[in-house]
């Protein structure tokens, strides 16, 4: 028998909604979105350069209600339709996770429903489901702002660590960078476009552990070596005003990204030779997270692999649907009312100074 899951996200600075209609353990076609509501504080957190958890907290707050409403009205359901809420507890920005989790257990409070706490690591690679059905185990690529991780997923609820990033995030490397080439915050899409039309041969940026024979991922040096590129080099910066952008910035950008995606490219090499050790197959791929939607990653990594999959780029980003459809797909990992009133959110996934991998 179908259900309907509210999923709410508010992780970092995404406020999202989303109302799905899905048969617990029957997954032979995707669920069905009934609404899709969120809010993007893009706009808001660019003159600040960055996201700042309070601003972020007190905007989810604002934002959440309204976007409720809306979903409710889009779906055509009613708040006593829900059957379960899937909200992410964890990782992310602690006052933000709070404020979702807050509105979840007002929720299941008025009408005594159930919550499934999501993990949103998992969720983004799990959304592959939403467009497409892909059986275990695969090798998930997950890239986003605050992570970048190798994982090998045996099922919907059995992930295992096989590389890392020790410093930096792909996309926490996207967007330093663009704060260094002063094109403002985010500058991913930014770089992606302007990448388009220059030379990524132009420049040459250093691999982080390029020579190491496993799935672990370093970009501050590829971050640190731009900015000494730019101090010999402040012609290659954007003046900071207008939409006008030289060809020597486009260069960089290029010679940037490229850096960034090569590396996502080799480490996913020794990721897949680990899980063929593991599994005795060749493993499809699975990429999600809001790095997945840079078009030359995609271009390069299908170029290169076989059976090679991304997430629909809607929802890539921290989006209610893949919270929504996670819950549907660990149906008997939800928490029933009144006990998951005591539910927690935290912030960290994995501590990068002291992590196993398989």
């Amino acid at each position: 028998m179908k259900k309907l899951i509210l999923g709410i996200e508010t992780s970092c600075d995404d406020t999202s909604v989303s109302i799905l209609k899905g048969d617990p353990g029957i997954y032979n076609d995707p669920p069905e979105v009934l609404a899709h509501s969120f809010f993007s504080q893009e706009t808001i957190l660019k003159k600040w350069g960055g996201v700042v958890p309070e601003i972020a907290s007190r905007n989810h707050l604002a934002k959440l209600v309204p976007l409720l409403e809306e979903t409710f009205l889009n779906s055509g359901t009613k708040p006593e339709d829900i059957s379960l809420i899937g909200v992410t507890t964890h990782p992310g920005l602690l006052g933000p996770l709070l404020t979702g989790l807050n509105v979840a257990k007002t929720m299941s409070l008025l009408f005594q429903v159930a919550i499934t706490p999501v993990n949103h690591l998992f969720a983004h690679l799990e959304a592959i489901h939403l467009k497409k059905q892909l059986k275990y185990p695969y090798l998930g690529l997950l890239i986003s702002g605050g992570h970048s991780l190798y994982l090998l997923v045996n099922s919907e609820s059995d992930f295992k660590i096989i590389g890392t990033t020790i410093d930096d995030a792909a996309g926490e490397a996207f967007d330093k960078g663009g704060k260094l080439l002063k094109l403002g915050y985010p500058a991913g899409k930014l770089i992606d476009e302007l990448a388009k039309t220059g030379d990524p041969e132009k420049y040459e940026f250093p691999i982080g552990l390029r020579g190491s024979k496993n799935a672990n991922l370093s970009f501050s040096g590829t971050k640190t070596s731009l900015r000494q590129f730019l101090e010999k080099n402040p012609d290659h910066l954007h003046d900071g005003t207008g939409e006008s952008y030289s060809q020597k910035l486009r260069d960089v950008c290029a010679s940037y990204q490229k850096a960034i995606i090569e590396a996502l490219s080799l480490k996913l090499k020794f990721a897949l030779k680990k899980g063929m050790e593991v599994t005795g197959i060749e493993l499809p791929v699975v990429v999600g997270g809001g790095v997945a939607c840079n078009s030359a990653l995609r271009k390069v990594l299908v170029k290169r692999y076989n059976n090679v999959n991304f997430v629909e780029p809607r929802f890539c980003t921290d989006n209610g649907t893949m919270i929504a459809n996670y819950a549907l797909r660990t149906w008997n990992m939800q928490v029933a009312y009144p006990d998951c009133l005591l539910l927690d959110a935290k912030s960290r996934y994995i501590n990068k100074q002291n992590f196993q991998t398989i």
